[in-house]
C-alpha cells in the first residue's frame, strides 16, 4: 500500500458514520449530486485511482476540465465505498498560496445543493472530520500540490 493509499483509507475512516446532516440529504434533493452523464464524475484524490479502477459499478476516466482522473458510478452505491469527493460533498478542501489547507463549501455545489442554499445545520462532527482530514493532507506534498491546482481551477470556474 502506498503512502497516499494509507492516508486516503485513514481519511475514509473519519467519514464512516458521518454525513453532512443527520439524515439522508439525497432525500431532500432527489440525489442531485449523484446524477450526471458519461462525462460527469467526482475527482479522485491521490491514492484513490487504484481503489476504483477495477471496482464494479465505477468508471475511472481523465477529465480535462480538472486535469485529473475522476470516477463516475450508476448513481447508486454503497456509501462505504464512495470516493472522498462524495464523502465530503458539498464541501471541499482548499489550498492557500502558503500551502495551508482549509475547508469551505464546494464552489460547484452552490447552484444545486440545498444544504448550501437553504437553512440546514451542517453536522459539527462532519466539519471536524473535514478539518482533521485537511490537517493530515497538509503533511503530504502530493496532496498539497493536488489541492493547490484544484483550488485554482475551481476558483476559475466560479469566476466564469
Amino acid at each position: 500500500m502506498t503512502e497516499n493509499e494509507r492516508i486516503i483509507k485513514k481519511i475514509y475512516g473519519y467519514f464512516d458514520n458521518i454525513t453532512p446532516i443527520k439524515a439522508d440529504c439525497g432525500m431532500i434533493c432527489n440525489n442531485k449530486c449523484c446524477k450526471g452523464n458519461d462525462t460527469d464524475g467526482m475527482l479522485l484524490f491521490p491514492g484513490e485511482e487504484n481503489l476504483f479502477k477495477e471496482k464494479d459499478g465505477f468508471k475511472v476516466f481523465y477529465d480535462s476540465r480538472y486535469g485529473y482522473n475522476v470516477v463516475s458510478c450508476s448513481g447508486v452505491c454503497n456509501r462505504s465505498q464512495r470516493p472522498l469527493s462524495c464523502r465530503i460533498f458539498p464541501y471541499f478542501i482548499y489550498a492557500s498560496s502558503s500551502d495551508n489547507l482549509s475547508v469551505a463549501p464546494d464552489l460547484r455545489a452552490s447552484d444545486f445543493c440545498p444544504l448550501l442554499t437553504e437553512e440546514f445545520s451542517i453536522s459539527k462532527d462532519f466539519l471536524r472530520a473535514l478539518r482533521i482530514s485537511a490537517k493530515l493532507m497538509e503533511s503530504n506534498i502530493e496532496y498539497v500540490d493536488f489541492l493547490k491546482k484544484l483550488t485554482a481551477v475551481l476558483t476559475d470556474f466560479n469566476n466564469l
